[in-house]
């Protein structure tokens, strides 16, 4: 009986060692994180915001808890570890999965209004007329400026089936028109593409979402069914995405089993991410860069780069080789915590460092900082077209 006891404390401390060393090791000391939910000071700031703020409408328990949880995770001095609350979750979720309930534009804040970039194909606005460069001035009825994006894309999202009025500004137009839209599902176009001079295949990739990887292989497909010789990649403007997006479109133009990517965690735990199929090692490629690519279109860039696949041409990119994991809080809001860091297959970090051009050259003055610029005037493209055509000349003899 004594040594069943004894069996049994030794049990009982063993496991509730382990509880602390696996709460403490996944969450933090829970002393520390008790003392933090408890603490005098924090309990007292709320309490004098309750009692003396001016504005009592301003103050109520679900803002004091998103603003005290967005304080924490911005604690950690690391810009892409954020809290969401269910709305800006929402809209993460949105921009992450590729559709969405709306009218199908693209907009951008102009001089004075919001102004439409381009409706996107097929969509509900481009089917009712809506123009690039059209000024949005009023959606349902209320005044929208340049700087009311976020309530513009709010008002022009719904329910499928449901109609709303989008007031616009037209160049040539003497007065306002108004455009009565009926809503239907979007799917975010993140890849665009086209045949240029000589067969040479052209594809821009915007963003990495779960609907890119697909729509990739199928412009590709489409590209060498009319006789592609050689493909550029335009990562330019692109900020990223999806890991296994990427990792897709990569696995297109490598061996299998040739390494994309790799990450490594704060326990030093590595995580390899390979080619899952033989694809296309032959056609002559060239990626299209500059500072604003970054994260999941560095890594494109980057394995291509490492792999010999391809040269690189433009600007360094921005230096974003830092991962993140999205953590449901249960009540529809969410944290994004980076919880490791990526590295290329010959092992470089390029965080806060970017990725170098095989070939440097910057645009234009008046084009630097533009996405839309005009072929002729394009030198990146332009460079770009150059050495494709000289590739695939060599590759003739």
């Amino acid at each position: 009986m004594k040594r069943r006891l004894q069996t049994f404390a030794i049990v009982l401390i063993t496991a509730v060692v382990t509880y602390v060393l696996t709460t403490y090791v996944y969450f933090g000391s829970p002393i520390y994180t008790n003392k933090l939910a408890t603490n005098p000071k924090v309990s007292k700031v709320i309490w004098l915001l309750k009692k003396y703020y001016y504005e009592p409408k301003d103050i109520n328990d679900q803002k004091i808890v998103d603003g005290a949880i967005d304080g924490i995770a911005a604690s950690v001095g690391d810009p892409y570890t954020e809290y969401f609350t269910k709305k800006e979750f929402d809209e993460f979720m949105i921009q992450s999965k590729g559709t969405y309930f709306g009218i199908g534009v693209t907009i951008e804040p102009g001089e004075n209004y919001i102004e439409v970039v381009t409706p996107f194909e097929g969509s509900p606005a481009y089917k009712a007329g809506i123009k690039p460069g059209d000024k949005i001035i009023r959606v349902n009825g209320i005044n929208l400026t340049a700087k009311d994006i976020d309530k513009a894309v709010s008002l022009m999202r719904g329910p499928k089936g449901t109609s709303v009025t989008v007031t616009i500004l037209r160049e040539g137009s003497s007065k306002p028109i108004d455009f009565k839209i009926v809503r239907d599902e979007i799917k975010i176009k993140t890849v665009s593409s086209s045949i240029l001079e000589n067969n040479l295949g052209y594809i821009k990739i915007t963003n990495f979402d779960e609907n890119t990887p697909q729509d990739f292989y199928n412009s590709y497909d489409k590209l060498k069914s009319s006789g592609c010789r050689g493909l550029i990649i335009d990562l330019r403007f692109n900020p990223g995405g999806l890991l296994e997006s990427v990792v897709d479109v990569a696995s297109n133009f490598l061996k299998k089993g040739q390494l994309i990517v790799y990450l490594k965690d704060r326990y030093n735990h590595k995580e390899y991410f390979k080619s899952y199929k033989n694809g296309d090692t032959v056609t002559p490629l060239v990626v299209l860069t500059n500072k604003y690519s970054a994260s999941a279109s560095e890594i494109l860039a980057g394995c291509l780069k490492d792999q010999k696949r391809a040269k690189i041409v433009g600007e360094k990119t921005f230096g974003k080789g830092v991962v993140q994991q999205v953590f449901d809080l249960g009540d529809g809001s969410a944290i994004k915590i980076t919880v490791s860091q990526y590295l290329l297959p010959s092992g470089a970090y390029i965080h806060k460092k970017g990725i170098e051009p095989d070939v440097k050259i910057a645009q234009p003055k008046e084009y630097q900082d533009k996405m839309n610029v005009p072929i002729n005037k394009d030198l990146q493209l332009q460079k770009a077209i150059e050495i494709l055509k000289s590739e695939i000349s060599k590759s003739k003899f």
